[in-house]
């Protein structure tokens, strides 16, 4: 139905998209031309006249007429066409007679007058109801886009509607899953009230030889707290390791540690599971955690367990 660069249409095509006989999909693309290229709007607009020409004319078949009744003179604008049609027919019929009873009388000057009048009357008329019926064509053309308009904005209101309906819902399932693991964990975590606890304060290293402090761990014990103080703060952070002093190996090893107030000092507090530890000697080592470089120790707390 298109050539390169340009739309050609056959008039029978056109006079079927004027009646409302198209596809939606045809139509849709016809009412995109109509408003987008002034050449075939301009040419739509001489087959909408000739159509409603015939129409008055009674030259139109069953087939055209019957859709012409029940689509085009549905609307509004179509009704005014054909008003406008069968006044500018009546005017010409009148025209014609007046032309023909002129021809037949003398022509006296005052009634050549009076007829030249009348002629600039109808004249007059005829062009107030073309300018009237080329308004209503392009203002149907500008309803015609603004509606198109409204439409995508609907359509693109609509989607970013649905988008976020669809985020929310898995944000809610989201909710629902944490919420869950949640009470999962609240189950399944220990109740640090039942822990029992031994806690021990171990003072900042010294130099030379120095007795070792003896911690007592009795059966049933969960946990054994150790301050360790020390001797200055120069780091944001610590971690704690417990070495086993015959062999140099670490049996447990704390997570960093922010150091807190141990009187008029500062220490860190290390928590060991009390199953971990046996009747020997140990070494708590701690290090200090620069923000850039590598951990650095800035102390050793020897002390020796007693399993009771």
């Amino acid at each position: 139905m298109s050539s390169a660069g340009q739309h050609v249409f056959d008039d029978k095509y056109l006079v079927r998209y004027l009646l409302g006989a198209l596809p939606q999909e045809d139509a849709e693309r016809l009412d995109e031309l109509s408003i987008s290229d002034g050449d075939f709007a301009w040419r739509l607009r001489e087959i909408e006249n000739d159509l409603v020409d015939a129409y008055v004319r009674s030259e139109l078949d069953a087939e055209t007429l019957a859709q012409f009744k029940s689509s085009y003179l549905a609307s509004d604008r179509g009704r005014q066409k054909v008003a406008f049609a069968e006044g500018l027919r009546l005017f010409q019929a009148k025209t014609a007679r007046a032309n023909e009873l002129s021809d037949r009388k003398p022509r006296w000057p005052w009634f050549s007058s009076q007829r030249t009048l009348l002629q600039l009357g109808m004249a007059a008329l005829a062009l107030s109801m073309f300018i009237t019926a080329a308004f209503l064509f392009f203002d149907d053309i500008r309803v015609r886009r603004e509606v198109k308009n409204a439409q995508v904005q609907h359509i693109s209101i609509d989607q970013h509607t649905q988008e976020l309906e669809r985020q929310l819902d898995e944000q809610r399932a989201a909710n629902a899953e944490t919420a869950r693991q949640l009470a999962q964990a609240r189950k399944s975590a220990p109740n640090l009230n039942a822990l029992k606890t031994l806690s021990l304060v171990l003072p900042p290293p010294t130099r030379g030889v120095s007795a070792i402090r003896a911690v007592t761990v009795h059966a049933g014990t969960d946990l054994v707290v150790m301050m360790l103080t020390l001797e200055s703060s120069d780091y944001p952070r610590y971690r704690v390791t417990l070495k086993d002093p015959s062999s140099g190996k670490a049996v447990w090893t704390s997570p960093d540690l922010d150091p807190s107030p141990v009187g008029d000092k500062l220490g860190v507090s290390a928590g060991i599971p009390a199953e971990l530890l046996k009747q020997q000697n140990y070494i708590a080592e701690v290090a200090g955690l620069p923000r850039e470089n590598s951990p650095r120790v800035v102390g050793d707390y020897p002390f020796r367990v007693v399993l009771r």
